[in-house]
């Protein structure tokens, strides 16, 4: 694997005490209101053509995913297992 650079290195650190402390809020909001601790998230989609298909998610936002032309789409956007894969990192 390539060495990052400082400023590629730089843009990738995480800065763990934030997290640990934005965490730690959220699990003792929680603990006081359970009640508020579920959240639902909801997708409308759309099938446009043949494979290609798009979602739209709260907040506005409109995604598209496809599959290859090789496997019978049109290639117009990630496929669903590209995008099941990378919410692992996200």
């Amino acid at each position: 694997m390539e060495k990052l650079d400082e400023k590629e290195e730089s843009c990738c650190s995480i800065d763990y005490e934030h997290h640990k402390e934005i965490f730690e809020r959220r699990r003792r909001a929680f603990l006081e209101h359970p009640e508020e601790a579920v959240t639902v998230h909801q997708a409308k989609i759309r099938l446009v053509k043949d494979h290609f298909k798009e979602a739209q998610v709260s907040g506005g936002y409109m995604i598209a995913c496809d599959e290859p032309t090789k496997r019978g789409g049109t290639g117009k956007g990630p496929a669903p297992l590209q995008y099941l894969v990378s919410s692992v990192g996200f």
